[in-house]
């Protein structure tokens, strides 16, 4: 059974508070540091794929996203989370790490789409921060990457989480901030369009999103329909009591 006491879920009413105690406690640290984000469907990948389930343990931070960790963990623990998406979240990051001249690396997707996010990134990171760019299909060169500088990884889960656990030599040796960021970079670049305000108000994004990529989203949703079981399940076995939320 997992042990969900291991892994460190996130809570933050103020978005910009917690990207700056992040990028603070890793500063202060002078050592590497992890975020990831845990939607519901990787979140129940996590109970059934030992290699990533061991990859999340490695995380620092851990960004509760969507409303399906939403309802989770106000069925088992009485407690209605912050919705902390890394699609909201992460310019939040990039605007935090300019403003402090901190360089940035972006390491994901497809060649045209990570220059394409690259470029659309620099009309808000001010202080051209983005140092350096490489797509998700070649091999980062580590030479690049300067010591105590941030590096972005949007491959997908559980793939990036894979990807940063079998390189934590190289991330160690930098001190870097690794925060994996799924699809964003699609986002960012326009090859993916966000779904309309009103939509996300009503928590459908997820919709939104299935119905305009629906190979890339379907396994997804139909992880999501243990929604309407997991929870409760999990609560009657007790399997959640020593799951840690802690509010930043």
């Amino acid at each position: 059974m997992v042990d969900y006491a291991t892994l460190k879920f996130v809570d933050s009413d103020d978005p910009v508070r917690i990207v700056n105690k992040v990028i603070d406690d890793w500063q202060q640290s002078n050592r590497h540091k992890i975020v990831n984000y845990v939607y519901y469907s990787n979140f129940i990948l996590m109970g059934k794929d030992a290699q990533f389930y061991h990859s999340m343990q490695l995380s620092d931070y851990i960004f509760i996203d969507g409303i399906g960790m939403q309802l989770y963990f106000k069925i088992t623990k009485g407690k209605w989370v912050n919705n902390l998406n890394g699609t909201d979240l992460n310019p939040t990051f990039i605007k935090a790490l300019d403003n402090r001249q901190i360089p940035i690396t972006l390491y994901g997707t497809t060649k045209e789409n990570i220059q394409e996010a690259g470029r659309k990134i620099m009309n808000y990171a001010k202080n051209k921060s983005i140092h350096y760019l490489c797509d998700g299909y070649s091999e980062l060169d580590w030479t690049n990457l300067q010591d105590n500088s941030v590096l972005f990884v949007g491959m997908g889960s559980p793939l990036q989480e894979n990807w940063v656990a079998s390189n934590l030599k190289e991330i160690e040796k930098r001190k870097l901030l690794v925060i994996t960021v799924g699809g964003f970079f699609d986002f960012a670049s326009g090859f993916y369009v966000r779904a309309p305000k009103l939509v996300r108000q009503l928590k459908l994004e997820w919709a939104w999103r299935t119905l305009l990529h629906p190979k890339r989203h379907l396994k997804k949703r139909l992880n999501d329909l243990t929604i309407f079981f997991r929870p409760v399940i999990d609560k009657l076995l007790k399997r959640t009591r020593n799951l840690t939320i802690v509010e930043l």
